[in-house]
């Protein structure tokens, strides 16, 4: 009765979904991509292909598989990649299209589709990033015998699926899934309780971000700027965010910041270059080697952020004061001791920071002064607290080796025929 119910939901979605794309760019750009998915795919990928299927449900667990699907790539160079996305964030702003070779939408939850896609791609292996469960697919990877993996996994106690009567469902299907691999300790003793083997992997955004840091990038522009000068960076900061930087700039006649408002809007670029005028200021974009006599830098494109870290000695997380915390682990790469408001809790990572002792929760502009002043003043204890940050980073990484032994073992094991 209850996927009776879940399969007729799914269907009015697919069928309301054109009515209210007129009302919702986001619908729409769904929608719109779905059309005549199955021939596109079909099409596309042509016969005699060895498919590895990732699924990523929006941009950020796409970010977190790309040194997976690197590594695959590398290990696999007869396999092709087919990356699909339920969100268009994902399909319209993930930027490695070269690392997946098919990049598509996914089809609808419904039996039809599943089994019409599974027809057409055929994969080897199914590859479901972070945490999504879909009853019709995982239903028909799994009666087809095709080896799934889901990692690196996230499951919290709130999770519908783990309450009645969703958990009737839903838990068998991850109870029949060829490997589960978990960032953390409380995921995999969440699913034991619910009898579900897992592994613990890590999470491989610490790989990721270890991997970005690494890469070749110069700002001649903000090389000069910060040459000799303490540097804080102001990572996808909000309005709030930013009457606090200006404050502890006020308190700190040497410091210098580069702003990189998570809002570029021509508007809002020039509200923040007024807040920050008595101070000297200038835009990325128009910035050059006259520069050298303002105090902060305003980022005025977007990005660039996660490779502008390596300019600053220490860094201001933006969003906590609002919806959330942006990424902290862009910044930690980079061997940054980090600040940042109180709304983090929806992420693992700052508050593990936070036990580490590189990263303070800050409730006003006085007590990020507070955080700040001692770094200003004492290089050694600066130093100490960056090597901090990047040994804690570096011990976290190495998930997607783990994960790769298990793709690894699960391809080697030979699939019934059909």
């Amino acid at each position: 009765m209850y996927l009776t119910l879940y399969n007729w939901a799914m269907h009015l979605f697919k069928l309301s979904l054109g009515v209210a794309s007129r009302f919702n760019d986001k619908l729409k750009a769904g929608y719109e991509g779905r059309k005549n998915l199955f021939s596109n795919i079909s099409s596309t990928l042509g016969d005699e292909q060895k498919i590895i299927w990732f699924h990523a449900a929006s941009l950020g667990e796409a970010e977190q598989g790309v040194p997976i699907m690197e590594a695959v790539k590398r290990e696999y160079s007869s396999h092709r990649i087919l990356l699909t996305f339920f969100s268009p964030s994902g399909m319209e702003h993930f930027k490695r299209k070269d690392l997946a070779d098919y990049v598509f939408y996914l089809p609808f939850d419904t039996k039809k589709d599943a089994r019409k896609f599974l027809d057409i791609v055929n994969p080897e292996l199914t590859f479901f990033i972070k945490y999504e469960i879909w009853p019709n697919f995982f239903t028909e990877i799994q009666s087809r015998k095709i080896p799934m993996i889901i990692a690196p996994a996230v499951f919290l106690p709130e999770f519908f699926y783990f309450k009645y009567p969703h958990k009737n469902h839903f838990l068998p299907l991850l109870q029949k899934t060829d490997r589960i691999m978990v960032q953390d300790e409380k995921s995999y003793t969440l699913l034991a309780k619910h009898h579900i083997t897992s592994t613990i992997c890590g999470d491989s955004r610490y790989d990721r971000v270890l991997q970005n840091a690494s890469a070749p990038f110069s700002a001649p522009v903000l090389e000069q700027f910060t040459h000799n000068s303490k540097t804080l960076i102001g990572g996808s900061t909000w309005p709030k965010d930013e009457e606090i930087l200006a404050e502890v700039m006020r308190q700190n006649p040497t410091l210098k910041m580069i702003i990189a408002p998570h809002n570029i809007k021509e508007d809002n670029i020039v509200r923040i270059t007024e807040l920050f005028r008595p101070f000297g200021v200038f835009r990325y974009s128009r910035g050059s080697h006259t520069n050298t006599n303002s105090r902060v830098c305003i980022i005025d494109n977007i990005g660039l952020l996660s490779r502008l870290y390596r300019y600053g000695d220490m860094a201001y997380i933006g969003g906590a004061f609002g919806k959330g915390i942006h990424n902290s682990l862009e910044a930690a790469a980079y061997g940054l001791p980090l600040f940042f408001g109180p709304n983090h809790k929806s992420f693992i990572e700052p508050s593990l920071m936070i036990e580490e002792g590189f990263a303070t929760e800050i409730s006003d502009a006085r007590s990020l002064q507070a955080a700040i002043s001692p770094l200003l003043k004492d290089d050694k204890h600066l130093k100490a607290m960056q090597n901090q940050t990047l040994k804690f980073v570096e011990n976290n990484a190495g998930s997607v080796g783990k994960i790769m032994i298990a793709i690894k073992e699960v391809l080697s094991t030979e699939r019934e025929p059909q």
